[in-house]
């Protein structure tokens, strides 16, 4: 295997792991809260302080990845999430001799050291992955990297649908393997080249920012949409499954946990499908997706009965392919290039905002909508997947493919 193969595969890795972990995390907090006595309020909450954390070191790492070295910071991002799990492991290990209220602590301890550290796990990783690829091929590249996210996703389902599985040992395992990963992104040689820095002028740094927003503010936009959406998804399909199909609280779970294991599979599935029928096309993706994602959320609306609720993840799943690869190959363009300096950290780190940003939004607003009924469920989700659908047609008119045949689908 090649120096550049061991490298992209080191980064995909990266990104399997970061998925695999998060979904570990999310299918056990029933079991957290029943086993330590922690409620599961607490540990939401602890989660949305992280996610806050996250949110604004993500853009930190990832430009400072840019003159670091991309394996570095990830190293540092893999030891957050390896202290972050340690303190989850702990609470098992001494759960018969902690008092409640420490116990409380190590969770906050817990995301506090995520949203520290491993936000830089995801853009650093698409970063590192867009330097070892020509860039005629980003678009396959950060394909097969949201791919690699997808099947990461499947661990959490899994563990759901096979309840036999000893979520604590899960939660060692998880633990030993990413210190594992940990030491090999920090200790394995890896030869970068550190971009000599002037001396920092703030006002500099912030136009170099505002810059970089500005040449990615469409592809930023969707998003933070298309990731608001998701966040809908994720927190409203339950419910909506219960009243659709008229069902138990258990039954909607365990269907749930079967749509989103499906709805991975699908994604990748598709995603492979385009490699090879696409390619590196970016406005084919973007038409396909918005146009798929009106079509599932309008079956998905309407849906009673549990073969149009599957039919409808059909359609989300071709949008979950094909609409992320797209906006981040959109977002790592630059002007900034043409004067050889590497800037897909940054872009990326714009990117990370926009993913976190919009999955607190999206959530946000379905939980206002559930609770104040302001406006109904089913209109939220459409308005939502209708604004992507029109930014996506405003996308394919006013942006150019590229001059370089970047995105010309040239493989």
């Amino acid at each position: 295997m090649t120096s550049q193969k061991k490298h992209i595969t080191l980064a995909y890795l990266n990104t399997l792991t970061f998925a695999c972990i998060q979904m570990v995390l999310y299918t056990t907090i029933p079991y957290i809260a029943e086993k330590t006595g922690v409620v599961t309020a607490n540990i939401i909450g602890a989660i949305s302080v992280g996610s806050f954390i996250f949110m604004f070191m993500g853009p930190y790492w990832a430009a400072k990845s840019d003159i670091l070295g991309r394996k570095k910071v990830l190293g540092f991002g893999m030891l957050g999430m390896a202290i972050s799990f340690a303190f989850l492991a702990s609470l098992f290990i001494l759960n018969d001799y902690l008092p409640l209220w420490v116990k409380i602590s190590f969770v906050f301890l817990s995301r506090i050291t995520y949203g520290l550290l491993s936000s830089a796990i995801v853009p650093v990783s698409q970063a590192w992955q867009l330097d070892l690829i020509q860039e005629e091929n980003h678009m396959k590249v950060l394909t097969k990297n949201s791919m690699y996210l997808n099947l990461g996703r499947i661990l959490g389902p899994i563990l759901i649908l096979f309840k036999q599985v000893n979520l604590e040992y899960v939660i060692y395992g998880a633990t030993i393997w990413v210190f594992a990963l940990t030491s090999f992104n920090l200790f394995s040689k890896h030869t970068h080249t550190v971009v000599q820095r002037a001396q920092v002028d703030l006002k500099q740094v912030i136009q170099n920012w505002k810059k970089s927003f500005k040449e990615s503010m469409a592809p930023i936009l969707l998003a933070l949409i298309f990731t608001g959406f998701v966040g809908i998804l994720y927190s409203f399909l339950g419910s909506h499954i219960k009243e659709a199909l008229h069902i138990t609280g258990q039954e909607a779970t365990l269907m749930y946990a079967k749509i989103i294991l499906v709805l991975s599979i699908l994604a990748i599935a598709f995603q492979q499908l385009s490699i090879t029928l696409i390619k590196n096309a970016w406005k084919p993706r973007v038409i396909i997706g918005s146009i798929a994602i009106v079509v599932g959320t309008v079956i998905m609306m309407e849906a009673n009965t549990s073969g149009k609720i599957w039919t409808s993840i059909f359609f989300i799943s071709v949008a979950t392919a094909l609409i992320p690869p797209a906006y981040l190959t959109l977002t790592s363009r630059s002007e900034e290039n043409t004067d050889k300096k590497n800037v897909f950290g940054k872009k990326l780190g714009l990117a990370s905002v926009a993913h976190s940003l919009g999955y607190a939004l999206g959530t946000g607003l379905i939980a206002i909508s559930m609770k104040w009924h302001l406006v109904p469920e089913s209109v939220m989700v459409l308005l939502i997947s209708s604004s992507i659908l029109i930014l996506s047609a405003f996308m394919t008119v006013r942006i150019p493919s590229s001059t370089k045949n970047e995105f010309s689908g040239q493989a």
